[in-house]
């Protein structure tokens, strides 16, 4: 199975900062960028290759932007990640992949990190893990078996919060388990946050709660 990472941003110093530590650390992942009004000029890249990007044209939408890489990515597997996130790890990726591959009963599995609302993704080398809940998308593994069977993300959440939420929730609702994989590690702290501004800010969270009681039912703190 191959692999895909999808990094959604509008800021090129993040984006090549963030491609170039893909690239380095693994150098056979398909980089797919997509687009919200970043200057190209800089294309072609040789040395991130292979790249593709895609401009959707539309107003910023996390959801709207992370599934369109997704179909871009075809049949591999995919990692979302965020334009302020700088995978450290050599073969990070991979080792998701390679986890997620032996322990098929996951359907989403998260990079550490040092900079997330959810402490279950500070490091505490212990492998593969599961978190009980949720797992903030900063830096998230889905195989396609998971895209297959949960579908995509819900791009009603036309802000930038609690999607990460509801796609957990859709995948434990399908039987499946969220994963936090030590042995994958990603700075969040050294850019600033291309949607949120601030990189210690969560951004707005009330609308994309409000957006998940109407679809689900129940408040997101408790599903």
């Amino acid at each position: 199975m191959g692999l895909s990472v999808v990094i959604p941003s509008r800021t090129a110093e993040n984006f090549l900062k963030c491609a170039e530590a893909v690239r380095k650390h693994e150098p056979g992942a398909q980089i797919i960028l997509i687009d919200d009004g970043l200057p190209i000029d800089f294309w072609p890249r040789p040395e991130l290759m292979p790249c593709m990007g895609f401009r959707t044209g539309l107003p910023f939408n996390f959801s709207r932007n992370c599934n369109a890489g997704i179909r871009l990515a075809e049949n591999d597997d995919v990692v979302l990640l965020n334009d302020d996130a700088i995978l450290e790890t050599p073969g990070g990726f991979s080792l998701m992949q390679h986890a997620a591959n032996m322990r098929q009963e996951f359907g989403v599995i998260a990079a550490v990190t040092n900079n997330v609302g959810n402490r279950n993704q500070f490091p505490q080398n212990n492998g593969l893990r599961e978190d009980p809940r949720m797992v903030c998308f900063i830096c998230v593994l889905i195989p396609r078996r998971t895209i297959d069977q949960v579908g995509l993300l819900d791009e009603r959440y036309d802000c930038y919060s609690h999607q990460d939420d509801d796609y957990c929730y859709r995948v434990r609702k399908a039987g499946m388990k969220i994963g936090i994989h030590d042995g994958c590690f990603v700075d969040h702290l050294s850019l600033k946050s291309t949607f949120r501004g601030n990189q210690s800010s969560a951004g707005e969270l009330g609308t994309g709660a409000t957006i998940f009681k109407e679809i689900h039912g129940i408040d997101v703190e408790i599903a």
